[in-house]
């Protein structure tokens, strides 16, 4: 019985079984790219929650201050910086001079005095009611950034996955 026995169930188990390797090892790699484009889009995606919620805090603040004279003031107390000069806000080496936000909002907000519009007829020694506007931009990064930063490394452009730059102007009211 052994002699009619000629081996063709082995090659095709051999041969089923290669495919199936091939296969499988056809769907890890799938698998491994799927999971690195997905985490590239959760810290895109985080980076930029984390800039709106600098943005949503920065405009907080500005609402809260009463007297225009002491907005940079409070917004160096809130971990942002106030701006007085140009700053080109696509320059990876002006973000390297702003120090990372509270450990609360790891983020770096910009604050500036973008324009004053008087509304007012005020003739004389006192200063004209009007609406001050400032131009707040934030950027956030990916949370791996952060941790690089927080654990007391240098900035490095090239340790940033992910990052958002968002801008908005908010337009206040201070108190005459």
């Amino acid at each position: 019985m052994r002699e009619k026995q000629s081996g063709a169930a082995l090659i095709v188990a051999m041969v089923v079984l290669l495919l199936l390797t091939l296969l499988g090892t056809g769907s890890i790699q799938t698998v491994t790219f799927d999971a690195r484009l997905s985490k590239g889009m959760q810290d895109r995606s985080y980076a930029f929650q984390l800039a709106e919620t600098g943005l949503r805090t920065a405009e907080s603040l500005l609402s809260s201050i009463e007297d225009a004279q002491a907005v940079a003031a409070q917004a160096g107390a809130a971990g942002m910086h106030f701006e007085t000069g140009t700053a080109d806000y696509f320059d990876s080496a002006y973000w390297q001079t702003i120090a990372l936000g509270t450990a609360a909002h790891p983020v770096k907000i910009v604050v500036q005095r973008w324009r004053f519009v008087s509304d007012s007829l005020v003739v004389g020694a006192r200063q004209p009611g009007g609406i001050t506007y400032y131009l707040v931009t934030s950027r956030g990064t990916d949370p791996g950034y952060i941790d690089w930063l927080s654990a007391g490394n240098a900035e490095r452009d090239n340790q940033v996955r992910s990052e958002a730059i968002v801008q908005s102007v908010y337009a206040v009211r201070h108190a005459d």
